[in-house]
């Protein structure tokens, strides 16, 4: 013999309740009919709540929520039952409903709501709903019986809540459940106390009388039919890539349902534990999916390969907090903290206390918190008089994350990988605790954080592929570029990596696109929708980031903007990792450089910006190896600007200079205004980041810079005249080349750290120095260090262009991914 028992989502329409009439046929044709528990029809108990709590404030509503409840009702009655053939079922449901309106409009007449009145009101969901399956069974040729649970469930007076007397319980239940063959149709939820009255179980609490039931009567299986496909490693509405777990330990479904799962009644499990009755989590709506088996003991064969098989939470939580130096070394605080708590009926969620013995901390239930905090007070007063205690704090608005396995035991490492994984994503732990089984390991955090320290959490143990959530400020050449590039190898990273690298945001002055599941790259173009007063600038941009509080967050910024560099302290003191193709943060005034590094000092975040000086070559982690791994540099050298490389290489063969910068402005090597690269600009600023990253402080300004712009070519004028009067420097550099020759040496436009010092200009070079070896527009960096003293170590190759600078910051994201995840 089976329990079925199915919750309030499979009875929700005619349809529904026809779906599990179905069901129950399959099972009473394969194998005894089953006991069947059922739920009150789907949103029914919070109507009456609301009903309730109208009608006992004094709002004449209540009679519209009722009058809406007895709709639902009727609507399914008159799709099952046409024609009226109900075997007398109206008769009955119509009785409950009078006395249901009768209750209530008791409690508006007196403006009041007992726990024992609101019991008995909360009844009636599931005894309308059981007697409505019970007679749509019989009319289906399968013979039912109605049976209200509290002629079965003993419990104590805690209306609302109550305990059960499980002996009593047995005892009533072998009795009433006869071997007649009709299939008993139970009302979940609802119990009585000795004398007769009304008693409810907790939400949820049909699991609970389906447990109880199964274990009186030593059930085969207790079946729970709901409307997902099992148990999940998560909650999927919160993780997307959460997944059915088949096999779950009944220690673990009683961690995950205690700590906020949902789909099972925290107490559910305890009686099929004692009487070692298999629990299955059934899909009421896809009764072919094999679901959840919830046993003492998973085959070895069956169990996780991973430390963790799952994760819940409960959303909100207050953090009450006792301390005080008058705690320590004195016995018994626990037990009047804990006693006291019972006494008033308050339940704690969690517990954790310091080793000093200097505070407890617990987790209680919001509505629970006035009256805790009341007889608490009331209980350590003469404490908190005297100084002994600190008057008791609440914290609000928190929520309590539980990482449950079976194999976490004993298996070294899981609280530091989950420590790791939160501080890794700016998760700020408030209180930790573990039992000493290590099945079970609960942190709380600010609520906020709860779908980010699930998801990341999820991924970090392998129970999901790994994710990255990418948003990209600028969408010119080198954000394209980028695009194509992840777009490209996204199902590479996939399948070699288990990362996926996912766009959720792109934005430029005008347009925005954000969407937390990734943007089709694809097509990005076209997501991309005028920005509103609320999205607008990057401040808006930023904004809209930090609101969805995506785990593995990383801002990339592809565009020249001072004001988006302006924004990498308040990203990183945030716990953002940044990458940034921008170098008006690192180059940038002092004051922002120094921020930029203060913020990162202070972040769990990495701040990556290899671009800045090489483009796609490892400059700035060749000289960061350099200095970590304790050499001294003595110098830097090089060229970083791939179009006075060219230009200069071009030199090199005899060409005329105005010939050459017309030649590489229309072949797209220059800037629309050649002058913004022969003013040597971009490279004063490489030369600064590599100053300052040897320690130096360092301005701008400090960095002696040759322009190849004539001076009175320097002003206000068309970039044709420019061009046209640029002849006039020809023949000096033809001179410089013929000087440079006398002394077996050639002209190269280069930059030099050494000493503190920075310059940036036409130099003589050896034909045998590295600088002089270069061709079309490539970089060279050189570094002369202790190490590295006869023979420089070199670093060549492309220096410029968008598809090179996008691979570099790609080499960057994934970087950072490396990192996180």
């Amino acid at each position: 013999m089976k329990i079925y028992k199915f919750g309030g989502s499979s009875l929700g329409s005619a349809a529904r309740i026809r779906k599990v009439a179905g069901i129950i046929a399959d099972a009473s044709a394969e194998d005894r009919p089953p006991v069947v528990v059922v739920s009150a029809i789907y949103r029914v108990t919070d109507l009456l709540l609301e009903a309730a709590a109208a009608a006992s404030a004094g709002r004449e509503n209540y009679r519209q929520i009722l009058d809406d409840i007895r709709q639902m009702h009727e609507r399914v009655f008159m799709d099952l039952f046409p024609g009226g053939n109900d075997g007398g079922i109206s008769t009955l449901t119509g009785k409950d409903l009078i006395e249901l309106y009768d209750l209530v409009h008791g409690v508006f007449l007196l403006r009041e709501l007992s726990e024992k009145s609101t019991a008995l009101l909360l009844s009636f969901g599931e005894r309308l709903s059981a007697r409505i399956v019970a007679g749509y069974l019989n009319t289906q040729g399968m013979p039912a019986v109605y049976i209200d649970a509290r002629e079965l469930i003993v419990t104590d007076t805690n209306y609302c809540n109550a305990k059960v007397n499980t002996g009593e319980t047995s005892l009533k239940v072998r009795e009433r459940m006869g071997a007649d063959g009709a299939i008993p149709v139970v009302t979940g939820y609802i119990a009585a106390a000795p004398d007769g009255t009304t008693t409810t179980l907790g939400r949820g609490g049909s699991d609970y009388t389906a447990s109880l039931i199964g274990a009186a009567l030593g059930a085969e299986e207790i079946l729970i039919w709901t409307d997902v496909d099992g148990f999940f490693s998560a909650d999927p509405r919160r993780v997307r890539d959460a997944r059915v777990l088949p096999f779950i330990s009944y220690a673990e479904a009683m961690e995950l349902s205690h700590a906020g799962a949902k789909i099972l009644h925290p107490y559910a499990i305890q009686p099929a534990m004692k009487a070692s009755i298999p629990v299955l989590i059934k899909n009421s709506f896809n009764p072919d999916a094999p679901g959840t088996r919830i046993e003492r003991e998973v085959q070895r064969q069956q169990a996780q390969q991973h430390p963790v098989t799952g994760l819940s939470s409960i959303n909100r939580v207050v953090l009450l907090n006792l301390s005080g130096s008058g705690m320590v070394g004195v016995p018994g605080i626990a037990s009047r903290l804990f006693s006291c708590l019972a006494r008033s009926s308050v339940n704690v969620i969690f517990i954790s206390q310091a080793s000093s013995e200097q505070s407890i901390s617990l987790a209680i239930d919001p509505q629970q918190a006035a009256k805790a905090k009341k007889a608490l007070e009331e209980e350590f007063a003469s404490e908190t008089a005297a100084r002994l205690i600190d008057p008791l704090v609440l914290r609000r608005n928190l929520a309590m994350v539980a990482v449950v396995g079976n194999n976490m035991t004993g298996h070294p490492g899981v609280s530091a990988q989950l420590f790791e994984t939160l501080g890794k994503n700016g998760i700020n732990v408030i209180a930790v605790a573990q039992g000493a089984n290590e099945m079970n390991i609960s942190v709380v955090i600010d609520n906020r954080d709860e779908d980010k320290a699930l998801n990341c959490i999820h991924e970090s143990f392998f129970l999901s592929q790994r994710k990255i959530h990418v948003f990209i400020a600028g969408t010119g050449t080198i954000a394209k570029s980028l695009i194509r590039q992840i777009e490209k190898h996204r199902l590479n990273l996939r399948q070699e990596k288990d990362l996926d690298v996912l766009v959720c945001g792109l934005a430029n002055t005008g347009m925005i696109a954000v969407c937390d599941g990734g943007i089709d790259l694809e097509h990005w173009e076209i997501s991309l929708e005028a920005r509103t007063p609320a999205s607008a600038g990057i401040e808006g941009y930023i904004r809209l980031l930090m609101e969805r509080n995506l785990h593995n967050t990383v801002f990339v910024d592809c565009t020249a903007s001072g004001a988006v560099a302006e924004c990498y302290p308040q990203l990183l003191q945030a716990n953002i990792s940044v990458v940034t193709a921008n170098k008006l943060g690192m180059a940038g005034p002092a004051e922002l450089y120094e921020s930029i590094r203060m913020a990162q000092k202070g972040s769990n975040a990495r701040f990556l910006y290899e671009t800045n000086v090489g483009a796609g070559l490892p400059i700035i982690n060749t000289l960061n190896d350099l200095k970590n791994s304790g050499d001294n540099i003595i110098s830097i050298q090089g060229v970083l600007s791939g179009t006075l490389s060219y230009i200069f290489n071009e030199l090199r063969k005899g060409g005329r200079f105005s010939d050459i910068v017309r030649k590489a402005k229309e072949a797209g090597y220059t800037e629309p205004d050649p002058r913004d690269d022969l003013s040597g600009a971009d490279f004063a600023r490489k030369v600064l980041i590599l100053g300052r990253e040897l320690g130096y402080s360092m301005e701008y300004t400090d960095v002696q810079c040759e322009s190849l712009v004539p001076e009175e070519l320097r002003g206000d004028m068309p970039v044709g005249e420019f061009l046209d009067r640029l002849g006039m420097v020809d023949d000096l550099y033809a001179e410089r080349i013929g000087e440079a020759g006398e002394n077996g040496m050639t002209i190269s436009y280069a930059g030099e750290i050494r000493n503190g010092k920075a310059s940036i200009g036409v130099k003589h070079v050896p034909l045998a120095s590295p600088l002089a070896g270069l061709s079309g527009s490539e970089n060279m960096v050189v570094f002369t260090t202790d190490r590295y003293f006869d023979t420089p170590l070199v670093v060549r190759g492309p220096g410029a262009g968008a598809e090179v600078t996008a691979g570099g910051v790609f080499a960057d994201i994934l970087r950072v991914a490396s990192y996180l995840v």
